[in-house]
């Protein structure tokens, strides 16, 4: 075995045919590396030349003279090879003392439990032999660490797994009260479309009023530039919106078919007044045509204080040949009728079935599945679409220069 730069040929063909998370991609190392240039990418190759593991590694400045690196939900290998993931990191480990590195932060795309909703585990895997092996080479588990982050990616992600279901399956698989939802979008004429990046605004705009909901401030509009800048095409703001106008004109078409029907059935029940299915009848289709009528006065007034048309949800997603993933999102509260959201996820499950993806990650939960969680509201809604709670193994962290990483724990712990 071989430990080498890769080519970003070599790296995108192994990345394609592996399993691996979007930030392990060529798509990101080809523009880091032209617009920062504090990109790697290092790999093993068998004594036959073929590529058996790859990482995307990024450098920053750390105690002003050395650099952190870090991995990216890699390496991308057969984590089960512990031959190769003890040659692979003891290598690692050498070709960073050779870059003035202070320490190297792993957190391996490497799956530990699949959860129900509720927390309880439904699968299992044994990563113990690998954490000893890389605790032997000095990288040190961080734990099983519950809620967010700021320094590291989160390690409970909610996933749905499209493979081999159908539409209608995966529709069925729902909770009633997100099918319901999901339909009800589609009689109201809710939309989506992709916004150019040069909108940013009306996603950032739609993001900030999740910030402001739940109290955090978490990013700032050039990040959001930035993903789509960095991901291309496999990066796309996706706005759910309402044409009030259109939903008008579905209404009064539906108020004119209720009307006719009332009338028929007025009719009805003035030749047979007695008759108590006529009776029951009339209550339903009255009942039908005063909420329908009361939808459009609501609908008028709405267009005359909001105007035509609404801006409902939006969020940003990126995808890969493994997964298509929803990062970040924000919704207008005020419109929450329309159910925007819900219309946004279901389009994108679509993406992806037809895009031969398997599967759709809903991304980060806390993994505290208390009543009390910070994001109760959060979970119930991604287990509404039936997805599962994907716990990850976590972070591993070497110090190449042990006394100053010392030293930065120091100065650290002082803050």
């Amino acid at each position: 075995m071989n430990f080498v730069n890769l080519t970003s040929e070599e790296f995108n063909q192994f990345t394609s045919e592996n399993f691996s998370h979007y930030t392990q991609s060529s798509i990101h190392y080809d523009n880091r590396n032209k617009t920062k240039g504090d990109v790697h990418l290092v790999g093993v190759k068998d004594d036959d030349g073929n590529v058996i593991a790859a990482c995307l590694l990024t450098e920053a400045r750390s105690l002003k003279f050395f650099k952190y690196f870090y991995t990216h939900r890699g390496p991308v290998m057969d984590y089960g090879n512990l031959v190769l993931v003890r040659f692979f990191f003891k290598s690692l480990t050498e070709y960073l003392k050779k870059r003035n590195c202070l320490y190297v932060l792993v957190d391996p795309y490497l799956l530990e439990n699949i959860r129900n909703a509720d927390g309880e585990i439904i699968a299992s895997h044994d990563n113990r032999p690998f954490i000893k092996t890389m605790e032997d080479l000095g990288y040190k588990h961080q734990g099983y660490t519950v809620g967010y982050d700021t320094m590291s990616q989160i390690r409970w992600l909610s996933v749905l797994n499209l493979k081999n279901k159908s539409e209608d399956q995966l529709m069925k698989e729902m909770d009633y009260q997100t099918r319901r939802n999901i339909k009800k979008t589609y009689e109201m004429g809710v939309q989506v479309k992709t916004l150019p990046i040069e909108e940013t605004d009306t996603f950032f705009e739609l993001f900030q009023m999740a910030e402001e909901k739940h109290g955090f401030k978490f990013r700032e509009k050039p990040y959001f530039v930035e993903m789509q800048k960095t991901y291309e095409d496999h990066a796309m703001l996706k706005l759910a919106y309402i044409d009030l106008q259109d939903f008008l004109n579905t209404l009064q078409h539906k108020h004119d078919d209720l009307e006719k029907q009332l009338k028929e059935v007025e009719k009805t029940l003035e030749e047979n007044p007695n008759s108590k299915k006529n009776k029951t009848k009339h209550t339903q289709v009255k009942q039908q045509y005063d909420s329908n009528e009361r939808k459009i006065n609501q609908t008028k007034e709405k267009i005359a204080e909001e105007g035509q048309v609404l801006n409902l949800a939006a969020a940003l997603y990126i995808y890969n040949e493994h997964e298509v993933y929803y990062l970040s999102s924000g919704s207008n509260p005020k419109y929450n009728a329309y159910m925007g959201a819900y219309r946004l996820q279901w389009d994108m499950i679509k993406f992806a079935k037809e895009h031969n993806i398997d599967r759709y990650n809903f991304y980060g939960i806390t993994g505290d599945f208390s009543e009390l969680a910070e994001d109760t509201g959060v979970q119930k809604f991604k287990e509404g679409f039936n997805a599962q709670v994907y716990e990850y193994i976590g972070d591993f962290i070497k110090p190449i220069k042990p006394l100053f990483y010392k030293v930065k724990r120091t100065l650290e712990n002082r803050k």
